[in-house]
């Protein structure tokens, strides 16, 4: 018999591919395909909201109450199920029914962590002017827990469809592909509601109307913990006519003291400047330091080495995120330098080292981009 309409089947499928793009994009793909996965997310999102809404608008086995067992008859269908006899159902049994809901769920879940670790972490995204580093750096651990989990679930899913293949030789997989589906003549199959489109489009874009507009205004707060840095003279033409400036956000308060304080010998040089443009440099150091700012970089180099307190590039945090690059690409003739932060992070000067804007110059070893 005809069991899945086909909005449920195409939401089905497109659901599955989302969730693999968005998880392809997390374990494999490298930082800078963050937008890739953000994308991938959005569409899990949209789908969500849609099942939502034709889980009271669409025909008879896609409608909410269709999923409703009480735990009794859940317990007493796994009890059936381990001893090799479960019963047969037109639409979900209630052991499939309780894990689409956990599915949902957890999808769910991960939207709303995903949402906050980009705002909070990456300070992008609808929630960057509300979220802290604090809360998105919890939320991007949730949203790895959840990831892995979800992996689970969905093994134990299709598991789950191979089992009732072999009990029940219903097909599920191909009556989510035609929508029809195999089921004995003697079982009792309720009165059938039709999908209420009219009404399901209307709700739909209503929703979506109403979420696109609040995510719209939370888009246009500024990003929290990102002050806006007045650049500072001095500091543009003292230091950058040596070198390239640093943003001030790359080193704690202390370090930054201690750098002023020994510009006579600056790495081996004399890098003394006039009293009054030393002083008006280390205000604006202080005034920008890594304290100032809640962003990625921001918290995790201001923990500086404990033997070379001074330079960004002997710091945990820069040396963790750099372990993979191979040496022969900081030596090659894009980079030079380990210090030369612009060679691969198109948004350096801006201190938010952002993963899209990252483009790693090809190893002169290998001919290879890291």
């Amino acid at each position: 018999m005809r069991v899945w309409d086909l909005p449920t089947r195409v939401f089905h499928w497109l659901l599955v591919a989302a969730v693999f793009a968005a998880l392809g994009t997390e374990l494999f793909a490298p930082p800078w395909w963050l937008d890739w996965h953000v994308a991938a997310g959005g569409v899990v999102a949209g789908l969500l909201l849609f099942r939502l809404v034709w889980a009271a608008f669409g025909s008879e086995y896609s409608r909410l109450d269709s999923f409703l067992f009480r735990p009794q008859q859940t317990i007493g269908y796994l009890r059936d199920l381990l001893r090799l006899r479960p019963a047969h159902y037109v639409g979900h049994n209630p052991a499939g029914a309780a894990m689409i809901f956990a599915l949902v769920a957890v999808l769910t879940a991960l939207v709303g962590t995903g949402l906050a670790a980009q705002g909070g972490q990456e300070k992008q995204g609808p929630f960057a002017g509300i979220t802290s580093f604090a809360l998105g750096s919890g939320a991007r651990s949730l949203h790895s827990f959840l990831a892995y989990a979800l992996m689970a679930m969905v093994a134990a899913h299709v598991a789950g469809v191979l089992a009732d293949r072999r009990l029940h030789g219903s097909g599920l997989i191909r009556a989510m592909v035609t929508g029809w589906k195999r089921v004995p003549a003697q079982l009792p199959v309720a009165a059938v509601r039709f999908s209420e489109i009219h009404a399901a489009t209307i709700t739909l874009a209503v929703l979506s109307a109403s979420v696109t507009i609040a995510l719209i205004l939370l888009s246009r707060l500024p990003p929290l913990g990102v002050p806006r840095m007045i650049t500072d003279r001095a500091w543009q033409s003292e230091c950058g006519s040596c070198h390239r400036t640093f943003h001030p956000s790359l080193l704690p308060r202390a370090s930054w003291a201690a750098l002023m304080a020994g510009l006579s010998d600056h790495f081996g040089e004399d890098a003394s400047v006039p009293p009054p443009a030393a002083t008006e440099i280390g205000n604006f150091l202080q005034t920008y330091a890594a304290e100032a700012w809640d962003t990625k970089a921001a918290h995790g180099l201001s923990k500086v080495s404990a033997d070379d307190p001074l330079r960004v590039t002997a710091a945990p945090y820069w040396i963790r995120r750099h372990r993979r690059i191979d040496p022969a690409t900081f030596a090659g003739p894009a980079v030079k330098l380990r210090s030369n932060c612009n060679a691969c992070h198109g948004d350096a000067d801006s201190g938010r080292f952002d993963n899209q804007a990252i483009a790693i110059p090809d190893n002169p070893a290998t001919g290879v981009n890291e």
